[in-house]
């Protein structure tokens, strides 16, 4: 009698803990090529890899533009250093090489030069922030860390 007393104790405490444990979320690591397609000659559009990662826990590794807003929840994540303003071609800018990372809830950082890993939930589409910001690729950072590459 007690040896299935027992048996029943461990089942009920193996329920209870997996019950009870957080749930592990697969991350998706994702580059910034991987983003796009070319759908005729020299036209891209959002590719059917971004289209499947939306809402998607993703990890990216970039830089943060120079020209992120001092005083904004999130930043602007390119792709290189120094590489050339997505954003200083006028009406022709460039969103799908621009990923808008927001910040965990209560954190901000200042600008740096090195390389950053963002990780979070991945949302794909045209949007427009409240502060007038459009972007077509967001990132609602769970962690944003220097990144080392190896």
């Amino acid at each position: 009698m007690n040896f299935k007393r027992l048996i029943v104790i461990l089942l009920l405490l193996a329920v209870l803990f997996t019950a009870c444990s957080p749930k592990y979320e697969e991350v998706t690591a994702v580059t910034f090529p991987e983003l796009s397609e070319k759908v005729d000659e020299d036209i891209f559009d959002i590719s059917q890899k971004a289209k499947g990662l939306d809402g998607k826990t993703v990890e990216m590794v970039g830089y943060m533009s120079p020209l992120t807003p001092l005083d904004a929840n999130y930043f602007y994540m390119i792709q290189v250093p120094g590489a050339a303003c997505p954003f200083c071609g006028g009406e022709d800018v460039d969103f799908l090489q621009v990923i808008q990372v927001y910040y965990p809830e209560g954190k901000k950082s200042a600008f740096t030069e090195k390389a950053l890993k963002a990780t979070g939930e991945l949302e794909v589409g045209d949007a427009i922030d409240d502060s007038g910001a459009k972007s077509i690729f967001r990132i609602k950072a769970e962690t944003i860390e220097a990144h080392k590459f190896k």
